[in-house]
């Protein structure tokens, strides 16, 4: 019998709670929620929808820093991305997100993003739109 506990608590259809980090992650990541790849400009759009629609009842979501989106990364679990591909993200996340994440590190055009093919981030310019960009975002209490 399996008696282990999942770090993650599905609080209800829009969000997930990670006992581990004490963080609050959005269970849709922008991929999901707007069917397409987004571009920085687009994901710091996306925060504010976001947080003007109060999802989860709140309106403090935002980009995850790079350790916070690598806490995520996870090669003994499996998910699929928006092109059906393997992604290293707990199966509690809905299927169908965008390979990587934006974060909140910047550095003049570029932004880190975190893939979670292989778990490693990457500077990549802030209007570049050739992978698929998406946003997960987070909020803590």
């Amino acid at each position: 019998m399996d008696t282990t506990k999942s770090r993650f608590l599905k609080i209800d259809e829009d969000t997930i709670y990670d006992s581990l980090t004490s963080l609050t992650w959005l269970a849709r990541d922008s991929q999901l929620t707007l069917e397409k790849e987004v571009s920085w400009d687009e994901a710091e759009a996306f925060v504010k929808q976001i947080n003007g629609q109060k999802t989860g009842g709140h309106d403090n979501w935002r980009l995850p820093t790079v350790q916070e989106a690598s806490s995520l990364y996870d090669p003994a679990k499996l998910n699929k991305d928006a092109n059906g591909g393997d992604i290293h993200l707990d199966p509690i996340f809905p299927p169908g997100a965008g390979n990587c994440t934006w974060t909140s590190q910047v550095r003049g055009q570029e932004a880190q993003i975190l893939f979670y093919v292989n778990g490693c981030p990457y500077w990549y310019e802030k209007n570049d739109k050739t992978i698929s960009h998406a946003a997960r975002l987070v909020r803590r209490d």
